[in-house]
């Protein structure tokens, strides 16, 4: 029985008021009747969620959490309290992290970026957002399954004078650097975004943007073709507007903005003004 992780297990015994499935454990784990699937019966096999509701109780749930046993998440604080607080998992019973695993104090309806762990003594799942030391190491095929221009999903967790540090794939520790950032970015957003490099020392430099003017070109073609529709197809934007506008509106650099309405011109797509750029229909 694998706690915090999906288990597989038989119905024991099932009542109007209450469920047991033998997980392969000492004791059968109690389902609540009403999480049970309808048409279930004695003998049946569920696949349920398994976790700790205080030192010694064992439950399961056919519920999803948002994060399992090794995952990093961006949960919402729901409660705070002098001895830790308490995280939103998708479950009925919060996600507790202990006093000491908390890397900065945070408020109700806040987000905190989490690992989830077990606990001191083995046996129950926590949270900690203390885990520097907590990331996978990378595969040994690295350089093959984590190609440049890979999308990857990206957790925003800190901040440091290169950049903007991220969990990449909810395992691997990543960083975003601050010329290659068009947007404000906060603590816990989740984004979208692609391999820039593998590091030597273990680490992955990321990118929001996909690498190569090719790339990048074919993903801004798109970004503005969708800003001109709608603003309505015109935008006060063009190759003599300042950096700063052009990021502000469109999440790009200068750069690669004049290098792709060239392109949207060649197309036909677009016609340059003296004014901004105008959609052709």
């Amino acid at each position: 029985m694998n706690i915090g992780n999906f288990n597989s297990g038989k119905i024991v015994l099932l009542t109007a008021k209450a469920c047991f499935i033998d997980l392969g454990g000492d004791e059968d784990v109690f389902l609540p009747p009403h999480e049970v699937p309808e048409g279930a019966k004695k003998g049946d096999e569920l696949e349920v969620f398994v976790y700790n509701t205080s030192a010694d109780e064992i439950r399961a749930t056919t519920e999803k959490p948002y994060a399992v046993m090794g995952e990093f998440a961006s949960l919402e604080v729901t409660d705070v309290t002098d001895f830790g607080m308490f995280l939103d998992w998708g479950l009925q019973k919060d996600l507790f992290v202990p006093k000491r695993n908390i890397r900065v104090e945070l408020k109700p309806g806040e987000m905190a970026v989490v690992k989830v762990v077990t606990d001191y003594a083995g046996k129950g799942v926590i949270g900690t957002c203390q885990f520097d030391d907590l990331f996978d190491e990378l595969p040994e095929d690295a350089a093959d399954t984590l190609k440049v221009n890979k999308q990857i999903e990206l957790i925003v967790f800190g901040f440091s004078r290169l950049g903007v540090r991220v969990i990449v794939d909810s395992k691997y520790s990543g960083m975003l650097y601050s010329n290659e950032i068009f947007e404000n970015l906060r603590i816990g957003e989740q984004h979208s975004g692609y391999i820039k490099k593998i590091r030597d020392d273990g680490l992955i430099d990321a990118a929001l943007q996909p690498q190569g003017f090719v790339a990048a070109t074919k993903d801004a073609s798109g970004v503005i073709l969708d800003a001109l529709e709608s603003a309505g197809g015109f935008l006060p934007l063009h190759d003599k507007s300042s950096a700063d506008a052009i990021k502000k509106q469109l999440l790009m650099s200068k750069k690669v903005f004049k290098k792709t309405i060239g392109g949207l011109y060649r197309e036909k797509k677009i016609v340059i003004e003296e004014e901004g750029i105008r959609l052709l229909r």
